[in-house]
């Protein structure tokens, strides 16, 4: 009967660990998923005002001497993407703010020769009052 019972329990804890990761409502950043419908439409000419962005963007989400240098290797709007980060988004904080996201690739010169430890990964989005902001940082 203990044993049947045990069984229950991590069943029951592995159902709500599996909804709780499949549906979450914070980024990994600890910031609040944005709401979708403030977001404001996204397209490939919005690259250039989103580069500039990152000039501010930047320094807030990674403080320390070690960041600041950074070069953008990618910047990819996730609507027009087939990479793996279109899913990520998704499974973060939904489809409705995927196709509104960019996601950037930075590499940080001052952490190199490290690959793991020079590059970090951010998901963007437009916000319709609050311009451009950072929904996800991975490292």
């Amino acid at each position: 009967m203990k044993k049947h019972l045990l069984m229950v329990y991590f069943l029951i804890l592995s159902f709500v660990s599996i909804l709780f990761y499949a549906y979450p409502t914070h980024s990994y950043a600890g910031e609040q998923c944005p709401n979708a419908s403030e977001l404001a439409p996204v397209s490939s000419a919005d690259k250039p005002e989103l580069l500039h962005a990152l000039k501010t963007i930047i320094p807030s989400l990674y403080p320390g001497k070690e960041y600041s240098e950074w070069e953008v290797e990618k910047a990819l709007m996730l609507a027009e993407s087939k990479t793996p980060y279109v899913q990520m988004a998704e499974s973060l904080c939904g489809k409705p703010i995927a196709q509104h996201s960019w996601v950037v690739k930075l590499r940080f010169p001052k952490l190199l020769p490290s690959a793991s430890l020079s590059e970090g990964v951010i998901f963007v989005a437009k916000h319709q009052e609050k311009g451009w902001i950072a929904w996800y940082k991975y490292k």
